[in-house]
């Protein structure tokens, strides 16, 4: 009999445990979502410095509550419009860009952005948000080669991965002179 007490008794303080830790994870959950949704307003594209954390997940997956990260935005480093880009805009560089663009190892940015760069439309429902249309000339027009270069670099926290370590530097700058074809 004592036994089946204490035995009841353990079982009762786990399921108190459990409770306790779900009720708290929602909490953490809120509490992240809050924080990474990035509220600071966005001047011509530009914003603060890098966030170190990426995830390179782009589509809604189901099960459990998702986090909303449509309304996060590029967080660049000051001074990334002014970073030069140095790797001309060789017929080789863009055509290594264009093989990086396409490559799923690599960049990847076909899956988002589509073979032409006005998106891919079997993937759009399965997104968080409509990816940039890269064959936009006033759009584009009025981005660096430094800020198309941060934003292949660092993505966007629950959007776009960062590629710095799926790329060179050299060969991230090679999407960026390709991607600059595709709006011309």
């Amino acid at each position: 009999m004592r036994k089946s007490v204490s035995l009841s008794l353990f079982a009762f303080l786990l399921l108190v445990l459990v409770s306790f830790l779900v009720v708290n994870s929602f909490d953490v959950t809120t509490a992240s979502s809050v924080q990474n949704a990035n509220s600071s307003a966005q001047n011509q594209n530009r914003s603060a410095p890098t966030n170190k954390n990426q995830n390179d997940s782009r589509s809604i997956s189901g099960g459990g509550e998702q986090k909303d990260f449509s309304h996060n935005t590029w967080e660049l480093p000051e001074n990334a419009d002014k970073t030069k880009n140095p790797v001309t805009a060789s017929a080789e560089s863009i055509e290594k860009g264009k093989a990086l663009y396409l490559d799923p190892t690599k960049g990847n940015c076909i899956f988002c952005h589509g073979e032409t760069g006005t998106g891919n439309e079997a993937n759009m429902p399965r997104l968080r948000r409509k990816p940039a249309d890269l064959t936009n000339k006033e759009r584009m027009s009025a981005q660096t080669d430094g800020e198309l270069f941060w934003k292949i670099t660092k993505g966007i926290t629950g959007i776009m991965p960062g590629r710095e370590k799926k790329m060179t530097e050299e060969e991230r700058w090679d999407v960026v002179n390709y991607i600059r074809t595709l709006s011309k």
